[in-house]
């Protein structure tokens, strides 16, 4: 698997994936986020096609957003093909991606937003590294309700050191 920057050459295969409505309600506002091909690329976004080899079939987007001079970015990702779902190419996407992030762009934090009944998303996270932060009810917007969603967080090796060294001097200093 291989990630490759998007192009505007990529929209109409971006635009079939939009137009799936089950796709759209496991990814809610994201999937037009990610689909979102600029003719000039935001500064603070990078996004990527998954394809499953180089030069070979695109399977899905993933990207980083938001991405911050304090280390910090938001992820997104879809697999727009129905056909590769439960096999595996999310996290392996996800982990391109986070190597990504991490190594070249430097970043200490990637955070996510996610559905809670999107379970199947919610372990590929869990996969890479992502732990849940936070749980909420946001909105009125699906059948009438709020919609739980997660706040999910992934740190780079190096802040997970600093954390967890911390985390210990406090419990040492508690007593």
């Amino acid at each position: 698997m291989v990630l490759r920057p998007v192009s505007a050459g990529d929209r109409p295969l971006l635009q079939r994936w939009l137009g799936d409505r089950e796709l759209r309600k496991c990814t809610g506002r994201r999937l037009s986020i990610l689909s979102g091909v600029r003719a000039l690329p935001s500064p603070t976004d990078a996004q990527f096609l998954v394809l499953l080899r180089e030069g070979e079939r695109a399977i899905g987007l993933c990207g980083l957003f938001g991405i911050s001079d304090d280390g910090t970015a938001e992820v997104g990702i879809v697999l727009g093909e129905r056909d590769t779902w439960g096999r595996g190419y999310g996290p392996e996407a996800l982990r391109l991606l986070l190597d990504h992030a991490y190594g070249d762009l430097a970043l200490s934090q990637v955070s996510l937003c996610v559905h809670a009944a999107n379970t199947r998303a919610i372990r590929a996270y869990e996969k890479v590294g992502f732990v849940t932060e936070q749980r909420l009810t946001v909105g009125r917007w699906l059948l009438g309700r709020g919609v739980e969603v997660l706040i999910m967080t992934s740190l780079s090796s190096t802040s997970a050191e600093t954390a967890t060294r911390e985390a210990e001097r406090c419990s040492a200093l508690r007593g």
